[in-house]
C-alpha cells in the first residue's frame, strides 16, 4: 500500500512539472500512471515550453512638445511637427 501511494505522488509530481509546458497536466498524469513516473517525466522534460504572447500598445507622442497624438494624425496638433509612433511591450501571458 505505501508502494501505491509513493507511486501516485510521483506520478502527480510529474503531473505538476507539466503545468509550464504545452503537454496538459492530464495526460501527464495518465502518461506518468501508466507508463510509470520516470518515462512520463521524459516525455514531460521533452516536450515545448508553454508559449508567451507579447502585447504591445502604440503610443503617438510628438518629437518636439511631448503631446500624445490622436492615432490618424500625422502632425501634432499642438506644434505642427511630426508624431513619432512608438511600441511598448505591456504584459507578458502565457498561452
Amino acid at each position: 500500500m505505501i508502494y501505491f501511494i509513493i507511486y501516485l505522488i510521483l506520478v502527480l509530481a510529474v503531473a505538476l512539472v507539466s503545468l509550464t509546458k504545452r503537454i496538459g497536466f492530464a495526460e501527464s498524469f495518465f502518461i506518468g500512471l501508466f507508463l510509470t513516473p520516470v518515462v512520463g517525466l521524459a516525455i514531460v522534460m521533452k516536450a515545448k515550453d508553454n508559449i508567451q504572447t507579447h502585447h504591445y500598445t502604440m503610443k503617438h507622442t510628438c518629437t518636439v512638445c511631448g503631446n500624445n497624438g490622436d492615432q490618424e494624425e500625422n502632425e501634432c496638433s499642438n506644434c505642427g511637427n511630426e508624431i513619432e509612433v512608438s511600441f511598448s511591450e505591456s504584459n507578458l501571458t502565457p498561452a
